[in-house]
Formats: structure tokens, sequence, C-alpha cells
């Protein structure tokens, strides 16, 4: 079949055009987005988004725009420092809720890609029992009201590992959540002073440095 010269260049540029659709499809699908995460207590967390891809893709990538939730002050976040391969143009934040984040990524060629990543939170492992105990001491300071004093007790090794502990008080208690991160002096570690009348359980999280959690509860008493 003969072909007329500006049908020759049509074909010619409907092979150009499919093939930059092609090497941008490939292009976009080099580049994926991932996060970590880490439980802080009281419900927040810290988190790292990033982009994964091979070095060849990553070296044509100039920056990446992270669109993050409008209640975060500063929402569009630009990161166009690649840092770690492993995790390239990392961004990190924190917060308490999971929500979806848009992502611009800028190229070389001065065209650029858009990703969406939602973001996800790991569930903080329960933690081997480490050799942890419970404790309180009161004080009365007038008929029916007392001044106590809630701790965990351990080996010099064990208590090493604590980074936080989280008490969770009687819902009666403004803010009933209570997170300690000083372990202070003595045997009574990471220990947390309140006032009132009566016994609860106290429900009790403590936070190991390597991020798992060990669940304990302590019945308060006079």
């Amino acid at each position: 079949m003969i072909l007329r010269y500006d049908e020759r260049l049509l074909s010619l540029g409907l092979v150009v055009f499919l093939g930059a659709m092609f090497a941008a499809s490939v292009e976009a699908q080099d580049i994926t987005a991932e996060n970590t995460s880490r439980y802080l207590g009281n419900g927040r967390w810290s988190w790292t988004i990033y982009l994964k891809g091979t070095d060849n893709t990553l070296r044509d990538v100039t920056c990446a725009e992270y669109t993050l939730h409008p209640t975060f002050p500063n929402p569009v976040r630009k990161v166009c420092n690649r840092g770690n391969s492993d995790q390239a143009f990392a961004l990190t934040s924190s917060g308490w809720g999971v929500f979806e984040i848009s992502i611009k990524i800028f190229l070389k060629n001065g065209r650029t890609r858009q990703l969406r990543h939602m973001l996800t939170f790991e569930t903080p492992s329960v933690a081997s029992s480490l050799a942890l105990k419970t404790g309180n001491i009161a004080t009365q300071v007038r008929p029916g009201w007392w001044r106590w004093t809630v701790y965990i007790e351990g080996s010099e090794n064990d208590l090493r590992q604590v980074r936080c502990v989280e008490y969770t008080l009687h819902p009666t208690f403004p803010d009933p959540v209570k997170e300690v991160c000083q372990r202070g002096s003595g045997s009574h570690a990471f220990a947390l002073s309140e006032n009132g009348w009566g016994t609860f359980p106290i429900h009790i999280r403590v936070l190991l440095r390597d991020g798992e959690v060990q669940k304990m509860t302590h019945e308060l008493t006079f």
C-alpha cells in the first residue's frame, strides 16, 4: 500500500504519540508510594511517606509534592531532597487519623506524575511479657479524699526497654488517658500521681522502645 506524504506524517505522529503514552505509563507504574508508622501514645502516630522505584526511575525525579489532610498546617509539603534510596523524597509528620495523600511527582523532563496513597498505621504488637509489676501508694488528705501514686516496677534491664507508660483512669477524670515518659528515680518507675475519693481499675499500656506494647491492669487501693 502506498501512503501519501501527509498520511505517512500522520502515521509517524501516531506512532510517536503511542510510544510516548506507553513510556509515560511505564514511567508512572515504576514509581509507587509507601509509608512507615510508629505509635506515640494517646492515639497519635508518627509516620513517614516516601517514593519507591528503581534507581534509574528515581534519578529522573526532582521533587515530590505531598498534599495532606486540610486539617494539617501548611498541608502542601514539597520535598526535593532524594535522601535515602530506600525511602526516597521522604516526608515525616504525625497525627491521629489515616487519610489519602495526593502526590505530585516532578520529573527532570518537565513532566509531572500523579499518585495517591492511603496512609496506613501498623497496629502495635503486644510484647512478650517483661517481668514488670504494678503498684500504688496512697495518703489520705482529708476524710474521704486521697492523694495516690501509681507506678510500675521491674529489673533495671526491663525498665531500660520502656519508653513511656500510658495510664487510663476512670472516665470521670478530666483527660483520663495520661502518658508518662519520665522514668524518675527509685523503684517506683514512670509514676503518675492524682487525687480522688474512690478506687477503680487502671488500665496500663507499657510502650517499649522497639515499638511493642505490654498491657497491664492495676487495681487502685487505699
